[in-house]
């Protein structure tokens, strides 16, 4: 048996955590002196703290070690895969943040000017769509969310109406209801549209949705409706890579300035005319916001 030190000196973990882990249920001394209180450890814990250093560097909650501490191969193999995705999921945000940082910095050294962007009153007509609706980590995980639809859509062979067209909308319920609004929108003729944030705190719940001429009754998380049409919006166009849509929201925000006559009336529906789908170039991205307003008067 060895000393609570010996085990921590060979174990490499120090003798506080040693104490932590047997608190929560982890890793317990082999026996512990009801007198002294002094704990002793079996040698052949050492694999059994090993194995805990490694999930613990790797990432692993402490409830989940608990679970894999003494799991069997194949299911320890599937959790690591699964902590591999994880892990090249957060890389990718992570660069990505290196990405947006590197143009702010250009655009602060090229001055920081705002882009300005024309905007135009339109309508927007109703169309039949399949939609999911779930919740996020954030916006940036709109991926999952139009992932898990098409393997719905697939799955339940429903096809795409022509041409294709689908949406996107980051749902806050009581900004709608503020604002006017129907939380299940539309894009017209897009060929492809994102939600653009309606102000809903983190986790945000999303709605994608996809133009289809079928009609089913609602399948668990997926549901059948009409679009809502928007007799009034403004458009406004984004030529260029998605980080060029940042400053949408300032730039629509001066031009509502100077149209007292006219306010929001809902959630801002960002429609992709040309993406990463139909055009090489980023430079050749053409992407609309279009936001439901309404006369104050």
């Amino acid at each position: 048996m060895l000393q609570i030190g010996e085990f921590s000196r060979l174990s490499r973990i120090s003798v506080r955590m040693l104490r932590h882990y047997d608190q929560v249920g982890l890793l317990k001394p082999a026996e512990q002196d009801a007198q002294t209180g002094y704990r002793r450890y079996a040698v052949s814990q050492l694999a059994e703290a090993n194995r805990i250093t490694v999930l613990r560097d790797l990432g692993f909650p402490i409830r989940e070690i608990g679970r894999l501490v003494h799991a069997d191969d194949r299911e320890l193999a599937r959790a690591l895969d699964d902590r591999a995705r994880e892990l090249e999921e957060g890389i990718g945000r992570e660069q990505r943040r290196l990405a947006d940082l590197l143009r702010f910095r250009q655009d602060v050294e090229a001055g920081g000017a705002a882009i300005s962007c024309e905007v135009a009153l339109v309508s927007v007509p109703s169309y039949q769509v399949v939609a999911l609706r779930m919740e996020l980590a954030g916006y940036g995980e709109e991926r999952r969310a139009w992932e898990r639809l098409g393997a719905f859509m697939r799955e339940r062979k429903i096809a795409p109406s022509e041409p294709y067209t689908e949406y996107c909308e980051f749902c806050d319920e009581g900004a709608a209801a503020d604002a006017g609004g129907d939380a299940a929108g539309g894009a017209g003729d897009a060929i492809a549209a994102g939600g653009a944030p309606c102000g809903a705190p983190s986790p945000v719940t999303v709605e994608v949705a996809v133009a289809t001429d079928a009609h089913g009754e609602d399948d668990g998380p997926l549901r059948f409706y009409r679009s809502a049409a928007l007799p009034l919006a403004a458009s406004i166009k984004v030529y260029g890579p998605y980080e060029n849509i940042a400053p949408v929201y300032a730039s629509f925000a001066r031009w509502l300035e100077d149209h007292p006559a006219l306010r929001m009336a809902g959630p801002t529906r960002e429609v992709a005319h040309r993406g990463p789908w139909n055009a090489e170039d980023p430079q050749d991205y053409l992407t609309e916001f279009l936001v439901p307003v309404q006369k104050t008067a």
